[in-house]
């Protein structure tokens, strides 16, 4: 699999996370019939704010992914950012949206996560120099 090919997958599952982050945040909605803000409901905060961190950290790394393939990087170094970046999605977005407070999801995701960007950070920068 060539750099190009590699991207398109990443960013085709962090859209799939993303997605079902959506999905949720709606069901939620229509459940505790709220359609502006959380109602108060804990269970409807967790899943908006799963779905807005992934919204937030995603599109960023895939970015800077995009910039990787565009210089033409090693594949096997999208394969590193984007494993760490999708694991790291689906890990946190899981956790966040399961319970309140600390969970083995919400630790593991956020640090691959920022393990993704700084390794996507890291050789954007490399490539420019």
């Amino acid at each position: 699999m060539s750099a190009a090919p590699a991207f398109a997958l990443y960013a085709g599952l962090n859209v799939a996370i993303i997605l079902i982050l959506i999905v949720q945040v709606i069901r939620l909605r229509r459940r505790e019939k709220v359609s502006l803000g959380d109602g108060g409901s804990p269970a409807l905060l967790r899943a908006i704010r799963a779905h807005a961190n992934a919204t937030e950290i995603a599109p960023i790394a895939l970015i800077g992914l995009a910039a990787l393939v565009m210089v033409q990087s090693p594949v096997w170094v999208i394969h590193v950012g984007g494993t760490c970046l999708t694991l790291g999605r689906a890990l946190h977005g899981y956790g966040l949206s399961q319970q309140d407070g600390p969970s083995f999801g919400r630790m593991a995701g956020m640090i691959l996560s920022l393990t993704a960007l700084i390794w996507i950070g890291i050789f954007c920068l490399l490539a420019a120099i």
